[in-house]
C-alpha cells in the first residue's frame, strides 16, 4: 500500500478533486473539507491542510508517523531535512556571486529548512501544461509568519521570486474551467479556503503590492469577483487588480465584494471561520449571491473611455423653473447688456422676488428661498443693499459672494477675490444654503480668472461647465450677467462680449436694452432658449425714490433680434406686412372690439381664423392705440378700443 493508498483508507469520507483529494482534516474541528491529499512524483504523499494544521498533526490524528508518508526509502520530500544539500553557483558577467542553483525544488527547500527550521505550509504554482514552477513557502513563527518562495529556472531552481509574468495560483485548473466565474482573492491561504467551499479561486503570487508582475490573460473575457482582505492593503489590491483586468481584451467583468462582518485585516478564510456551522454548500450559495447583486465595476471609471447610459434607465422630467418659461432652475441663464441699461437692477430685483416669494411682473409664481449674489462692480453698502431696500427684499435670505479666505500652514490667513476657480469655495456656500433658488454672477468678465481668456471656447467652457453641474446637482438658477459688444450684427446673441460659448452654454438668453423711442423704457427681450417657446419680452422704468422697477403690464411683442433690427435701421429695409394688410387687420381688430373688451387670447385665436398673423395684428393694435389692461391681479390680459 503506497503512502496516500494508506492516508485515504483512514479518510473513508474523502472526494476526489483535481487530480488528488479533499477531505475533512482529523487534526482540527473540520466542518469544511479543507484537507488537500496528493500522490507525489516520487511516492511521497503530499497532504495541506488550508487551516495550517502541519503533516505532523494530521499524520499523528490518523494513528501514523510522519514517516508513513514518505516513499519505502525513507525520504522526506514534501519538507527535506539534513544537512545542507550541494548547490552551484552561478556567476555574473562581473565574476561576482548572483544565484545558488539547485537541482530540485526539494533541494532549494532543504536549504530553507537548513536556515529556518522545518516550514509548516508550502503551495504550488503550475504553467499552463501543468509543470510545477514555483512554491511558497511558509513558517509559522511566534511574531506572525514568514514566507519564501522557491522559482524555476533555465538552470534549476532558486531561492526567489518566480520570472515575471508569474502564473497564477491554481492555473491549470482555471484553464481547466473556461466558462466559471473566478473569485480573486489576497494570498493563497484565503484563496484555498475559497475553494474549500465550491469556489473557483486565485490569486497572484508574491504578496498585494505584486499583482502587477502576474499573467492575469487566462482571466480575459471571463466573470471575475475580487474579494478583498478588510484593510488598506486589500483595497489597494482589489484596485490593483481591477485596472488590470479591465484592460484586458477581451474585458473581464469585474465585480468587487467586500463580505460582510469581516473583522480588521479579515479574509474570506476569517469570514469562514465565523460561519463554521454553517455547511459549505449554504457559505458557497451566500457568496455567490453577494456577487449577483453586487455592481460591475465600469471600466472607464478605471482606465476612462465612453461612459454610455442607457436612455431606457432614465427617468423623464419636467422642467423645473425660477422664472416659469424665463429662467430655469438648475440651468445657466445669460442676460446681456450694455452698461447702464439696468441690469444690476434687475438681478436685485430678482433676488428680491425670491427672497419673499412674491409673484414676478407677469403674474407667474416665484419659488422661495435664499440668493447668493456675486458682484464686482457695485458696492454692498450704498448700492446693492439700497437696491434691495427698495424691491422691498428679505436681506435676510440674500448673501454676498467676493472674497474667499485662505489660510497657510502656519495659520496665517489672507483673503483674496472670489473667482469661478475658487469652485470649491461656491459649493460649500451653497451647501451652507440649501434652499438657494439663485445665483447671480455679475459680471461674468470679473469671475473668469486670470488665467481664463474670455474669447477663447474651450476656456469659457472649462469654467462654466463645472457651474453647471453644481446647478444641476444642488438645483439654484445661475444668472450670468454678460456686457454687450460695441461692435455691430444681426444676431443679438452674438453680441454677447467674449467667446459664444457663453450663450452655448446657457439654456436661456435674455437681452436688455432701451427702447430706441424711449430711452427710459427698458426692453427684456428674448434670445435663445433651449427648454421652452421663445416667449413675449416685457418692459418696465426704473423710477421713484429710492430707485427701483416698474414694470408695464403688457407684454411686449418683440425679440432681441427685432429690437436689434430695429437699432441697425434695418426695419426700414425688410419688408414687413404690406400697408394694405396691416390696415386691414386694424379695421377687423376694431371691429371686433366695437362691442366692448375682449381677451388677449380669444382675439389671437380669432385672427388665426381670419388669416392674420398674430404679429400683424399687435402692429394694428399699437396702430389703433389700444393699451392692454387686467381687470384683477394675475387675471388674463384685456384689449379695448380708447374711448
Amino acid at each position: 500500500m503506497t503512502p496516500t493508498e494508506l492516508i485515504l483508507s483512514k479518510l473513508p469520507q474523502a472526494k476526489p478533486s483535481g487530480k488528488g483529494w479533499t477531505a475533512r482534516c482529523p487534526a482540527h474541528d473540520d466542518r469544511r473539507a479543507s484537507l488537500s491529499i496528493a500522490a507525489g512524483d516520487d511516492g511521497r504523499a503530499l497532504v495541506h491542510c488550508h487551516a495550517g494544521c502541519t503533516p505532523e498533526a494530521v499524520a499523528s490524528a490518523l494513528g501514523l508517523a510522519l514517516a508513513d508518508l514518505m516513499p519505502a526509502d525513507g525520504r522526506r520530500t514534501d519538507r527535506p531535512v539534513g544537512p545542507k544539500p550541494t548547490s552551484k553557483v552561478r556567476k555574473s558577467r562581473h565574476g561576482k556571486d548572483k544565484q545558488e542553483i539547485y537541482a530540485t525544488v526539494h533541494d532549494a527547500i532543504a536549504e530553507l529548512e537548513h536556515r529556518h527550521g522545518p516550514h509548516s505550509t508550502t503551495w504550488t504554482y503550475h504553467n499552463p501544461a501543468g509543470e510545477v514552477v514555483g512554491m511558497i513557502v511558509r513558517w509559522d513563527t511566534a511574531g506572525g509568519k514568514d514566507i519564501r518562495p522557491v522559482s524555476k529556472t533555465v538552470g534549476g531552481w532558486i531561492i526567489g521570486g518566480m520570472p515575471e509574468p508569474r502564473p497564477l495560483y491554481r492555473l491549470p485548473e482555471l484553464l481547466a474551467r473556461p466558462h466559471d466565474r473566478v473569485y480573486v482573492c489576497e494570498g493563497e491561504k484565503a484563496a484555498d479556503a475559497a475553494i474549500t467551499i465550491g469556489l473557483l479561486a486565485t490569486t497572484s503570487p508574491h504578496g498585494c503590492e505584486s499583482a502587477s508582475k502576474a499573467d492575469w490573460r487566462p482571466l480575459a473575457g471571463r466573470d471575475v469577483v475580487i474579494l478583498p482582505d478588510n484593510d488598506d492593503a486589500g483595497q489597494g489590491y482589489a484596485r490593483d487588480v481591477t485596472s488590470i483586468l479591465v484592460k484586458l481584451q477581451p474585458v473581464a467583468t469585474v465585480k468587487v465584494v467586500q463580505l460582510p462582518g469581516l473583522p480588521a485585516k479579515g479574509d474570506i478564510y476569517d469570514w469562514l471561520e465565523t460561519h463554521d456551522a454553517s455547511e459549505p454548500d449554504s457559505l458557497r450559495a451566500q457568496v455567490e449571491a453577494l456577487a449577483d447583486n453586487a455592481p460591475t465595476v465600469d471600466p472607464s471609471s478605471i482606465i476612462g473611455g465612453p461612459i454610455l447610459q442607457c436612455l431606457a434607465d432614465v427617468e423623464p422630467a419636467e422642467v423645473r423653473w425660477l422664472w416659469p418659461g424665463r429662467v430655469p432652475l438648475g440651468r445657466i441663464t445669460l442676460l446681456v447688456g450694455r452698461p447702464g441699461e439696468g441690469k444690476s437692477f434687475l438681478t436685485t430685483y430678482m433676488a428680491a422676488r425670491v427672497s419673499t416669494a412674491s409673484s414676478w411682473p407677469d403674474g407667474s409664481d416665484c419659488p422661495s428661498g435664499s440668493v447668493i449674489l456675486i458682484s464686482a462692480e457695485d458696492d454692498p453698502a450704498d448700492t446693492i443693499r439700497p437696491r434691495l431696500d427698495a424691491h422691498y427684499a428679505d436681506v435676510r435670505r440674500v448673501h454676498l459672494l467676493s472674497m474667499v479666505r485662505r489660510i497657510e500652514a502656519g495659520g496665517e490667513r489672507h483673503d483674496v477675490m472670489f473667482t469661478l476657480a475658487d469652485l470649491e469655495a461656491l459649493e460649500t456656500a451653497l451647501k451652507a444654503h440649501l434652499d438657494c433658488r439663485l445665483v447671480v454672477v455679475d459680471p461674468i468678465g470679473s469671475f473668469l480668472g486670470g488665467r481664463t481668456d474670455a474669447h477663447r471656447d474651450n476656456e469659457v467652457r472649462s469654467v462654466l461647465a463645472p457651474v453647471a453641474k453644481l446647478a444641476e446637482k444642488y438645483g439654484p438658477a445661475v444668472l450670468v450677467v454678460a456686457h454687450r459688444r460695441k461692435s455691430a450684427g444681426s444676431i443679438a446673441d452674438d453680441l454677447a462680449l467674449g467667446s459664444r460659448a457663453f450663450t452655448g452654454i446657457a439654456r436661456a438668453v435674455w437681452h436688455l436694452t432701451r427702447d430706441s423711442e424711449n430711452k427710459v423704457r427698458r426692453l427684456l427681450l428674448p434670445g435663445k432658449n433651449n427648454l421652452a417657446p421663445e416667449g413675449n419680452g416685457l418692459a418696465f422704468t426704473i423710477c421713484g425714490e429710492p430707485p427701483a422697477i416698474s414694470w408695464e403690464r403688457e407684454p411686449v411683442a418683440m425679440s432681441a433680434d427685432d429690437a436689434l433690427s430695429v437699432e441697425n435701421g434695418d426695419e426700414k429695409k425688410k419688408p414687413g406686412p404690406k400697408s394694405e394688410t396691416r390696415n386691414k387687420a386694424a379695421e377687423w381688430l376694431r371691429d371686433v372690439l366695437k362691442t366692448g373688451p375682449m381677451a388677449a387670447g380669444k382675439i389671437k385665436d380669432e385672427a388665426g381664423e381670419a388669416g392674420y398673423a398674430w404679429r400683424t395684428v399687435q402692429r394694428a393694435k399699437d396702430d389703433l392705440g389700444i393699451k392692454p389692461y387686467r381687470d384683477q391681479f394675475g387675471g388674463a390680459w384685456m384689449w379695448r378700443l380708447p374711448s
